[in-house]
């Protein structure tokens, strides 16, 4: 429905500039004067004030729309992904990335909020996809990894209504990435050795893959 609404504005807007400069008392301009073009900006026989005001009455009104609704709107649902990205980021850092410091053990107990911002991870999400599994990942640094989805699960659970107010489709998008954390975060009260760690396999590379459609990077 809203790709319908937005042809309909744009095809409405393409029309009233038309209609603005048919109707208008000013000269034709003199890159199409005398074209083929040119006759269809003649003045119609009657109506022409009537016309003028209603294609400069839908103008402004759509350039107001635009400035107090729609760009407000992108900023604050772009500022929510963003706040979002903050848990999405702590996660990526769980990779272990081309992370070679002991610091990393601890990592389940890192706070949120001194992640990186999500835009340093989205771009490399290509390598985070190839190293979403166990393998790549070897034995200590998927349990280090388990465990830090295990404490990181009941943010992204109680995360949902934000994602809601970005969109229905985004929230159905978060909804996949937190079942998915959920799946690898059911291993954490497996011993180690019982572990089936193709759960990790499909739930973490389904975990990115969500991920890059929240954030439009696919």
């Amino acid at each position: 429905m809203k790709y319908i609404e937005r042809k309909l504005i744009w095809t409405l807007l393409a029309l009233s500039t038309f209609l603005l400069f048919k109707s208008s008392d000013e000269n034709i301009i003199p890159l199409i004067k005398d074209t083929v073009i040119d006759p269809a900006f003649y003045q119609f026989p009657n109506g022409n004030s009537i016309i003028f005001n209603l294609s400069v009455g839908y103008i402004v009104s759509l350039m107001f729309y635009i400035i107090v609704v729609v760009i407000p709107e992108y900023r604050e649902k772009k500022s929510l992904k963003n706040e979002l990205g903050q848990a999405v980021s702590f996660v990526f850092e769980a990779f272990f990335h081309e992370r070679h410091d002991f610091g990393i053990m601890f990592h389940w107990s890192k706070h949120i909020v001194h992640c990186k911002p999500i835009d340093e991870h989205l771009k490399e999400i290509d390598k985070f996809k190839s190293d979403a599994s166990y393998e790549r990942l070897n034995a200590a640094k998927a349990n280090m990894l388990v465990q830090s989805v295990h404490e990181v699960l009941p943010t992204f659970e109680q995360l949902v209504p934000v994602a809601f107010q970005i969109s229905h489709r985004h929230a159905m998008l978060w909804l996949s990435i937190t079942n998915s954390l959920r799946q690898i975060a059911s291993l954490y009260g497996i011993p180690v050795d019982e572990r089936d760690w193709g759960i990790l396999d499909l739930n973490l590379g389904e975990f990115v893959g969500y991920v890059g459609e929240f954030y439009e990077v696919n």
